[in-house]
């Protein structure tokens, strides 16, 4: 039986599926002029839970300091054996001198950084996290510790610098990543872009005549101030944005990742297309600039696993690395790989030594981990210094030896063209990141 369209139905799934991310909720500006396609395009892929960077770049040696005697002797059961490192190396630790390479599962992330088109920052995280998710998240996301009186995101105040006109932000999964919320600046969170439609009902009478988006334009055009203005504003940017996404090619293409139906493949496929799109018609693009995607299962407390990559964080890896690299070759194979770097990070490393034993052994949520970075525009290579195995703090963590606000400080200076200063709040040193 057909279900007629309800305002409450519709009013649903305009707050679920084109969120306001900014605080204001007065003055909608139109958003009917097309957009130009981004000149440079930052995506943002957050591994959920903690990720492990003490096996994602592994010491292979004592050079400099006790790193791989220390690594083997408190994770017995999950340190990554000498063996499985073969053809994986990435260098030498800055500063230490330690022999570093990439757990086996990031095969296709080794093969980008041979290209120079991987940028690994060591020993990143936020001195004093209380190690606590949603604390450790927020900082992350908002570029701050302290937010009682701003909680704005990051990237949502780099949005609130150019006050741009039109969306220029998308979160895949439904909702938008408090890293894009802004004060000025709209978001937009999807699902993913081909369910992003109008709600419908065959049964409705659209008002004169007019096909649905028209009609709903009109009944969206005269709000009032309060409530009824932010649900207008709302719809509006619903029904701009679902008729502007409905042209959007996502399969048939010849994306390298083409038979993802779900997941961090079929998320970056759409980023890919959402790109392409925007250069096959620049009298009618997105204007995306600013992508956040999400992957979870990295809160490894138990069953983390070592090289076996049918479960556990070796699994996560190989989809990691398969993705990103099919991705990579998207931006190739439609001549955008100038124009996009890809930022990927986790809210914390893990503790060193292992929980429990065997087969469930894993790690508790620790500090320094680590960050990456992908694209033709970034400098290669290993960035930052390693933490010493052999100094941890007093719960046997890694030291913290980036802030990673310094990461993001070279992200808006040096690719997005801001003023980091303004954006953080703070000033900080920034590691060459940026080829140019």
């Amino acid at each position: 039986m057909a279900m007629r369209l309800s305002r409450r139905s519709f009013l649903k799934g305009a707050t679920a599926s084109a969120v306001l991310a900014g605080t204001h909720v007065l003055g909608f500006a139109s958003r009917a002029a097309a957009a130009e396609p981004a000149a440079r395009i930052l995506v943002l892929v957050d591994l959920a839970g903690g990720n492990d960077f003490l096996n994602t770049v592994i010491p292979r040696d004592d050079v400099g300091a006790p790193q791989r005697s220390t690594y083997e002797s408190l994770r017995p059961d999950l340190a990554v054996p000498l063996s499985a490192l073969t053809g994986l190396s990435v260098g030498t630790a800055p500063g230490l001198g330690t022999s570093l390479a990439l757990h086996p599962s990031l095969a296709g992330l080794h093969k980008l950084y041979g290209q120079g088109r991987l940028a690994i920052v060591l020993g990143a995280g936020l001195a004093g996290s209380s190690l606590s998710h949603f604390e450790a998240e927020r900082a992350w996301f908002l570029g701050r510790f302290e937010v009682r009186l701003d909680p704005t995101g990051w990237v949502g105040r780099q949005l609130d610098q150019s006050a741009a006109a039109r969306p220029r932000a998308v979160s895949f999964g439904g909702e938008v990543s408090p890293a894009l919320q802004g004060a000025r600046a709209d978001a937009l969170g999807v699902v993913t872009v081909d369910t992003f439609a109008l709600p419908d009902d065959p049964l409705w009478q659209w008002r004169d005549g007019l096909e649905r988006g028209a009609a709903l334009s009109a009944l969206l055009a005269d709000p009032r101030a309060g409530l009824a203005e932010t649900v207008a504003r709302s719809g509006r940017l619903l029904v701009e944005e679902a008729e502007r996404l409905d042209g959007v090619e996502t399969r048939g293409w010849g994306s390298a990742l083409e038979e993802d139906t779900w997941g961090l493949g079929r998320d970056l496929r759409d980023v890919s297309s959402l790109v392409r799109h925007d250069l096959l018609n620049p009298g009618a693009a997105s204007g995306f600039d600013f992508y956040h995607v999400r992957v979870g299962g990295f809160d490894t407390h138990t069953r983390q696993g070592t090289t076996d990559a049918s479960w556990g964080q070796p699994k996560l890896f190989a989809q990691l690395s398969r993705c990103l690299l099919g991705f990579q070759q998207d931006l190739d194979a439609i001549g955008a790989s100038s124009r996009v770097v890809t930022l990927v990070y986790s809210e914390f490393g893990r503790r060193v030594a292992q929980t429990a034993n065997n087969r469930f052994a894993g790690t508790d949520h620790g500090a320094a981990g680590g960050m990456l970075l992908l694209g033709n525009p970034v400098v290669g290579g290993l960035h930052g210094t390693m933490p010493r195995l052999d100094q941890l703090d007093g719960n046997g963590n890694l030291e913290v030896t980036t802030d990673f606000r310094s990461v993001y400080a070279a992200l808006i200076d040096d690719w997005l063209g801001g003023d980091h200063t303004a954006v953080l709040g703070a000033s900080f040193d920034k590691p060459a990141l940026i080829d140019g």
